[in-house]
């Protein structure tokens, strides 16, 4: 199980925080002063190196469903967003919580995002997979180093279903796309570690 599989804290910390914020949301109890401390929990900042140079850029990062699952989640969204007409943001975040916070369904050691370019970390991630994430929960209530193996998707089920994740509440509230579909980036977790204050690099994971 996905909760059995990930370090108790950071699980609690990254993902459970995560879907009471997406609940409320869902509820209509939207705060915009929640933003500041979840934010560093919704996106985290990414760290390659390789021949573009050492670069670090931020990240929104979604979690990654099981491969066998990915045709029926994406078949899914897509008929979401087939739908007519806008829809507001408050259905968006219940979709989101009924169909991409299902732990069955979720890869404990994977996450998935999106690349809006072929910029420094595509380059340095399709030379040598090597990337490291920041995640920090303000004001000093935490912090995590994930080190993992990245690879890019430009076509298939992974690059389908990043993409259309973020058009759930990126473009259906608004009808409309801002910029056409981007590389997938899948990240495969190999190490966590405890990097707030208090521990200072305490390896969680494995």
């Amino acid at each position: 199980m996905f909760k059995d599989v990930q370090p108790e804290m950071f699980y609690n910390d990254i993902f459970l925080a995560r879907k009471r914020f997406v609940e409320n949301s869902a509820r209509g109890n939207f705060n915009p002063m929640q933003l500041l401390e979840i934010s560093g929990r919704l996106s985290a900042m990414l760290a390659t190196s390789g021949p573009a140079g050492i670069n670090v850029s931020p990240f929104m990062i979604s979690f990654l469903p099981k491969k066998e699952k990915l045709a029926e989640i994406n078949h899914k969204i897509k008929e979401y967003m087939s739908a007519p007409g806008p829809k507001s943001m408050q259905m968006g975040t219940q979709f989101i919580l009924d169909v991409l916070y299902d732990e069955s369904i979720l890869e404990p050691l994977k996450f998935i995002t999106h690349m809006m370019n072929k910029g420094h970390t595509y380059q340095n991630v399709l030379d040598n997979g090597n990337l490291a994430l920041g995640f920090i929960i303000p004001p000093d209530k935490g912090a995590y180093e994930v080190r993992a193996k990245g690879s890019i998707e430009e076509e298939g089920e992974y690059y389908e279903f990043a993409n259309l994740a973020h058009d759930v509440i990126h473009v259906k509230p608004h009808d409309k796309a801002f910029h056409d579909w981007c590389p997938a980036l899948i990240i495969d977790i190999i190490e966590i570690y405890d990097n707030s204050y208090k521990s200072l690099g305490k390896k969680l994971y494995p």
